[in-house]
């Protein structure tokens, strides 16, 4: 008997697949919103010229504290406009439920299905010893606040919040590199990979005996072995791109612990140790803008609060030191601050996708390869409206075109998701819940 015609059995054909480049996704979270008034573009082309206020910045900018100057940005990111989060997120400044697609069970506020990045990370992952990069600037862990990554059932990932515990993750574990003496570390590995084969034999023996529900308790843990054992035996590859950093600051403010980790995680994927990642900037209620001058006059931030500027002046949680100014007047300056920290939120963003364009890869660069999504919980910050939410994508995985404008009026964030998952060739028809369908322009 002969066997059937096997992928195997075609050189030519295989050498194509393997020639292939990777596909990434980034998530890239900044609470508070934005006003979708001065953030909206009108569908159509981005350019020099027809920049809306909170987006006039993916022009260039100048260097401020920790961050360098960036040349443009507008014809590497789409906007996406009129995205309705509403029947997602019940209820408001909900960090966890930005990046589902799916209400949350019984205003628990977590998502009942895995959020977009992990949903992406079981077709992405391959042989990266990391599954994904679930990395926050906050120190809050509270399950609404401190997580924006769940697997399915709510089950927050893993998040490493200081620069330098991810540093010692990617680059201080028994990793081999080339021409290095790996006698000790691949004794290490060794020791680790013999201990975790005995836990995973155990725990298959152990789901024989088990009802349906601690069985799926039990498989995840084995997911979970199972990516310890990848992380234990990879090996770092070479490349252009991927070179041992300098150790981080053991301290730093939100924007300092932030650019590091953006700055850490590009490289991750540079030496294809994850290729996906979430960063989370702040909560909805620490991050503030002290250590920078943004602001002139009455329109300085000062140190009040991203969610204290956001709530402008009809809220308790508001920056009071406009009260004793007539109406007319102090709109216009809470207005503006607005205006400042939107724009702040798209320079911290466009650093991201310069740092992915700037990473070369065999076939291109990182950019190239890549996904990446701003997001928010909310749409109007001084509203809490989640019916058009800010929404920015870049890079050119699976063909995605930018330098545009796409309007989505009323369509919800399903819509948005399914979009993304077929660039990376995956075929959904609806998705989410509220369901919704690939949006034809994206």
């Amino acid at each position: 008997m002969a066997l059937p015609l096997l992928d195997a059995m075609l050189p030519v054909r295989r050498a194509y697949a393997q020639a292939a480049p990777p596909q990434r996704f980034i998530a890239f979270f900044y609470p508070n919103g934005t006003d979708p008034r001065k953030w909206n573009p009108m569908p159509g082309a981005l350019g020099e010229t027809n920049l809306p206020e909170c987006l006039q910045d993916l022009r260039s900018f100048a260097a401020e504290g920790p961050w360098p100057a960036e040349p443009a940005t507008f014809s590497e990111i789409t906007a996406v406009t009129g995205i309705d989060h509403s029947g997602v997120c019940v209820d408001i400044h909900m960090p966890s439920m930005s990046l589902s697609a799916h209400k949350g069970v019984k205003n628990t506020y977590t998502p009942p299905q895995p959020t977009l990045d992990q949903y992406l990370a079981t077709h992405l992952q391959k042989e990266t010893p990391y599954r994904t990069l679930t990395l926050a600037a906050t120190p809050s862990t509270d399950i609404g606040q401190g997580h924006i990554s769940f697997r399915a059932n709510g089950q927050a990932e893993t998040v490493i919040r200081s620069p330098k515990q991810l540093f010692d993750l990617l680059f201080k574990m028994p990793v081999a590199t080339a021409g290095a003496d790996m006698g000790a570390a691949e004794r290490a590995r060794r020791r680790q990979v013999s201990v975790l084969d005995v836990v995973s034999e155990d725990a298959k023996r152990l789901i024989a005996r088990l009802g349906a529900g601690d069985r799926q308790r039990v498989n995840q843990y084995l997911e979970s072995v199972h990516e310890l054992e990848q992380q234990v035996m990879a090996v770092a590859p070479s490349g252009a791109a991927c070179t041992m950093p300098a150790a981080p600051a053991a301290q730093g403010s939100w924007h300092v612990k932030t650019k590091a980790l953006v700055d850490l995680s590009v490289l991750a994927m540079a030496c294809d140790l994850t290729r996906v990642v979430t960063i989370q900037y702040s909560d909805s209620w620490g991050v503030n803008y002290t250590d920078y001058t943004i602001g002139t006059g009455k329109q300085n931030l000062g140190t009040w609060s991203d969610h204290f500027i956001s709530h402008k002046l009809d809220d308790n949680d508001r920056a009071t030191d406009l009260d004793g100014l007539n109406r007319a007047e102090a709109q216009q300056i809470a207005d503006a601050r607005v205006v400042l920290t939107s724009r702040f939120k798209v320079r911290r963003f466009a650093y991201l996708v310069n740092a992915l364009k700037k990473a070369t890869t065999a076939t291109g660069t990182l950019l190239d390869e890549s996904l990446v999504l701003y997001t928010s919980e909310n749409g109007d910050g001084d509203s809490h409206a989640r019916t058009n939410m800010p929404v920015l994508l870049a890079g050119h995985a699976g063909g995605f075109k930018t330098g545009r404008a796409v309007a989505a009026s009323k369509l919800p964030t399903g819509a948005l998701h399914a979009s993304i998952i077929q660039r990376f060739g995956l075929e959904v028809s609806k998705y989410g819940n509220p369901a919704g369908d690939a949006i034809t322009d994206l």
